[in-house]
């Protein structure tokens, strides 16, 4: 069960009876920061880029018909296909062999123009597969036709026909049920040649063998499907609207998967251990195969796919905190600057102003809060280690987090999950001048500081509450009070050298 974190008082109250406007300093040293301050390369020299579609090379494609058949129109005698043991010579559709799943023929074409016809019979929708290899002097094709029960004519319905020989052609098609017949035609050489046949009820998505025939899907979808024989390449295509990170959940077994770009797209592996992706807007594509001819097209595989969040088009902000489960992203460049949170540029705005007197004392709140132009974030946790510091123990300075702000009586933002950022600045840029006097002169606090830690929107980036220094939750002698639970702490990981410039070691 998550536990309620109650903010408590992290500093020495420094109470002053007498009202005074002597301002009192608490910046951190700033050359005590220990950050890399060197020069920041580009995301590219830091994160591997996904494949692109076109560095994968492929023997055939499916389907690829460069030439039509021009053959005459056919039709049968007799609605019936043959086991080779009983019928003559296959080189006319009347006598064609009949093929079934998993079975693998060969067969020899005798002279340029010769067809050899093959059937097989469907008895619901199906997904047909034939896969033809050739000697090299051949260059044979594969056409595909369905037979029309009443008239006994033979219609085209698919094929492969490619140029030159010695390819590969492959033809996969799904089918609804009835009688089909292919031929394996020499268009041009001679000689013998070996096909396999696979018909499989696998039809979802089917047939998606190429990026061209890709199945459509969304950045939150769970991808199921079959790989139903040793030639089947499942291709998706993922359309991404604006840069954000997406993780990649497979459960595929044995079977090999990649994530490809197009030409010309940025994208890159953020972390190849948890599948994490930085996608700019573009179509992308999923790919699933078996990466040794071996196959289960009984066994589905599944891949979830699961936008954690927009991020800003900035490539040289790539240090990135990511906790999937709450859905946010912080995003800074190596020296903890450049900050965005779900896109959302880091916006500190803030302000209280009050003036209040009565007969018991005085009053006057003044606490602002800007961004100024060197505005850096707590990201190494070798930040910030200090003992004592201008009599302040300077604790609640910690690495980006997600957490859950449940209420916050002085706070300005919404409740819910929410970023944590510690936050500096080489000079002050909170404010908190608070004058009282009379019965409240214990709650006198008077400083400007240069550092913070706040939440955060992930939403718009702005400032939800100030989680620490807050003068009304720690300091004043007041009810107001802040209560958030991090129940999300095991789920944040950082995608950068954040612990002494050294780990994690593998991403």
């Amino acid at each position: 069960m998550a536990s309620v974190c109650l903010c408590t008082v992290y500093l020495p109250l420094n109470a002053n009876a007498q009202e005074t406007s002597q301002e009192e300093s608490s910046n951190i040293p700033i050359e005590a920061i220990n950050t890399p301050n060197t020069p920041i390369p580009d995301i590219s020299d830091v994160y591997p880029e996904v494949r692109q579609v076109e560095d994968i090379k492929r023997e055939y494609v499916p389907n690829n018909r460069v030439r039509e058949y021009n053959g005459e129109s056919l039709n049968v005698d007799m609605i019936s296909v043959y086991s080779e043991t009983y019928a003559q010579e296959n080189t006319e559709p009347d006598y064609a062999y009949l093929v079934e799943h998993g079975d693998v023929v060969q067969g020899e074409l005798l002279q340029e123009g010769e067809m050899r016809w093959y059937g097989f019979i469907l008895d619901q929708r199906s997904k047909a597969s034939i896969m033809l290899q050739t000697v090299s002097d051949l260059d044979a094709d594969i056409y595909l036709f369905k037979l029309n029960q009443d008239t006994y004519e033979l219609s085209l319905t698919g094929g492969s026909a490619m140029t030159g020989p010695g390819l590969r052609e492959y033809c996969s098609e799904v089918l609804e049920e009835g009688i089909y017949y292919f031929a394996v035609d020499a268009y041009e050489g001679s000689g013998q040649y070996k096909f396999a046949f696979y018909a499989t009820q696998d039809t979802d998505n089917e047939v998606n063998d190429s990026v061209d025939t890709a199945s459509e899907i969304g950045v939150n979808d769970t991808v199921k499907g079959v790989i139903d024989n040793p030639f089947d390449y499942d291709y998706y295509a993922l359309t991404v609207s604006s840069s954000m990170i997406i993780e990649i959940a497979p459960n595929v077994g044995d079977y090999g998967y990649e994530l490809l770009k197009p030409n010309g797209s940025d994208a890159y592996i953020i972390s190849q251990k948890d599948d994490m992706y930085q996608l700019g807007a573009g179509v992308y594509y999923l790919v699933v195969y078996s990466k040794d001819g071996t196959y289960d097209a009984g066994t589905d595989y599944s891949i979830q796919l699961n936008k954690v969040a927009n991020i800003a088009d900035d490539k040289y902000s790539y240090c990135y905190m990511v906790n999937a489960k709450a859905g946010i992203v912080f995003q800074t460049d190596r020296n903890g600057q450049n900050m965005y949170v779900n896109g959302n540029t880091i916006d500190l705005s803030y302000s209280y102003n009050v003036d209040a007197s009565n007969s018991e004392g005085r009053r006057r709140y003044e606490i602002t809060m800007t961004t100024p132009s060197d505005l850096s974030a707590k990201i190494y946790q070798n930040q910030f280690i200090y003992e004592d510091v201008d009599d302040t123990i300077y604790f609640g300075m910690g690495m980006p987090n997600a957490v859950d702000y449940i209420k916050g009586t002085k706070g300005v933002g919404p409740k819910g999950k929410a970023l944590e950022v510690s936050l500096y600045s080489s000079d002050a840029f909170y404010d908190i001048h608070c004058v009282c006097s009379g019965a409240y002169a214990e709650d006198y606090y008077y400083k400007d500081l240069n550092f913070v830690t706040v939440f955060i929107n992930p939403d718009t980036g702005k400032l939800i509450d100030i989680e620490h220094i807050n003068y009304f939750y720690e300091i004043a002698n007041g009810s107001d009070r802040l209560i958030y639970t991090k129940p999300y702490d095991s789920a944040t990981k950082y995608y950068y050298p954040y612990y002494n410039g050294n780990e994690p070691t593998e991403w």
